[in-house]
């Protein structure tokens, strides 16, 4: 009899602990997916016409427009754009129409400065954004945009 309630109280305590391990578990694949869902709804796009991206020869400055097409706010200041490879020496930024939230549906201007560069007239760079959105349920998702545009220069 002793040992009957022994295994009992073990197999009890056994059972507890397991229960508890597997809620665990389970809060941990619940924040996990929905992670992966809040991943699914943030994205960015190249605005505009990719033949005709703005290049100030005078002052070596690109002009890119994104769309935050996705369903969160994206971070205005966690980015990094480079051209052809190579980053630019400086970046100023912009958020239109509201001036301070990359909201859904805004776009985010981003003037790009690199007096090394000396493109012209009609060439063809290669741009790769990388972004961040706000911080979403504890997590931060990266945006990518990667694109062959073409250079509208002027003076």
């Amino acid at each position: 009899m002793i040992m009957l309630i022994t295994a009992l109280l073990i197999s009890g305590g056994a059972g507890a602990v397991l229960v508890s391990e597997w809620s665990d578990a389970v809060r941990v694949v619940q924040v996990n997916e929905r992670a992966a869902s809040d991943k699914g709804q943030v994205s960015v796009e190249l605005a505009g016409d990719p033949a005709m991206v703005p290049y100030n020869s005078t002052s070596d400055t690109i002009t890119l427009f994104l769309l935050n097409t996705g369903e969160h706010n994206l971070d205005t200041t966690d980015y990094q754009v480079l051209v052809d490879g190579s980053p630019p020496t400086s970046t100023t930024e912009s958020v239109l129409p509201s001036g301070t939230d990359w909201n859904p549906g805004d776009l985010l201007r981003v003037v790009l400065t690199n007096t090394a560069w000396t493109f012209s007239d009609g060439e063809d760079v290669s741009i790769y954004f990388v972004g961040a959105s706000e911080t979403i349920r504890g997590h931060t998702h990266t945006v990518t945009v990667n694109a062959e545009v073409r250079l509208n220069a002027f003076p």
